[in-house]
């Protein structure tokens, strides 16, 4: 327990600090770097989202590599360098699309779309030169598994932060995945305390429907509690003004906390098929970086939508 505070407090203020120069890169004059024959500013790409990009694309490819290394682990063949690849093209393609909008007068959101058929187009040339028509439909599969799963997913982290935009987009971030560490947390220590009705027993059996309730009550209290500081501090104001505040924190605690639930789950499950327990040991005492990022890749594509689309929020002055 004392090594997994150890590493988790420092990994956490570590990735927070990051995140918090990010933002405060958001507000600062952009450095005058001109790219010849163009009116692209290389000095914009730097203070809008490079360094949270930069943080959730070694988070992705780490996250595939154990991936990848899971798969080779229970006989399968992915195509491990593919699957990175694209996987961090699906993060970089926000990033890219946001800070080329300006010179191409409109933000385009079928760069990830066009990455995953590319995708699945050189899958199917690898396997015809590396193994014509054996295990095909496995090879293929796994890796764009791996490659959305990882890559995808993450991908809508960047998808928020550079769609808000400037310091709001990084503070909404922070809190997103906030929300859904306190529901690992609730749940835990719930659990530890009075869990005795386990949720799926060959799956996880220290889970219990007694931690997953301690886990849901913690995400919804702190979705209200730092909503309302946050507002209080002029950083969350919707553009909506009929919207209950109370209403809509309180709907983002329980879809966080449900989706973090069910990310970690989702997790076990690849975890059980290749008969481990963690993903990795490159963190002591937490395991794997994908034992860390399952709750937030699960819950990235909802939090994305809750900010940008039901309940968008206006940038403060």
């Amino acid at each position: 327990m004392r090594r997994r505070l150890i590493v988790g407090l420092s990994l956490a203020g570590g990735l927070l600090t990051l995140l918090v120069l990010d933002a405060w890169l958001a507000r600062v004059q952009p450095p005058d770097w001109p790219v010849p024959g163009t009116t692209m500013n290389l000095g914009h790409w730097v203070t809008n989202g490079l360094l949270s990009t930069t943080l959730v694309l070694a988070l992705t490819v780490l996250a595939v590599h154990e991936l990848v290394h899971l798969a080779r682990g229970r006989g399968y063949r992915p195509f491990g360098r593919t699957a990175r690849v694209f996987a961090a093209a699906l993060v970089l393609g926000p990033y890219v699309s946001y800070n080329l909008s300006p010179l191409a007068g409109a933000y385009d959101e079928s760069l990830g779309m066009l990455c995953l058929a590319v995708a699945v187009g050189f899958c199917f040339l690898l396997q015809t030169i590396l193994y014509r028509t054996e295990n095909a439909i496995e090879h293929m599969s796994i890796t764009l598994f791996i490659m959305y799963y990882a890559g995808g997913l993450a991908g809508f982290m960047i998808k928020l932060r550079m769609e808000v935009g400037g310091g709001l987009g990084i503070v909404l971030l922070i809190f997103s995945v906030f929300l859904v560490k306190m529901t690992d947390t609730g749940a835990y220590f719930t659990g530890r305390a009075l869990g005795r009705t386990q949720m799926v027993p060959w799956l996880s059996p220290k889970k219990t429907w007694e931690g997953f309730a301690g886990g849901m009550v913690t995400t919804v209290l702190c979705a209200v509690g730092v909503g309302y500081a946050l507002k209080s501090f002029g950083w969350i104001e919707f553009a909506n003004p009929h919207v209950s505040f109370l209403g809509a924190m309180v709907l983002l605690g329980v879809l966080l906390g449900v989706f973090s639930a069910a990310g970690d789950l989702a997790a076990s499950v690849l975890k059980r098929d290749a008969a481990v327990k963690d993903s990795g040991q490159s963190l002591p005492g937490l395991g794997g970086v994908l034992d860390v990022l399952d709750s937030p890749l699960l819950a990235a594509p909802v939090a994305w939508l809750f900010w940008t689309r039901l309940f968008p929020v206006i940038p403060p002055v």
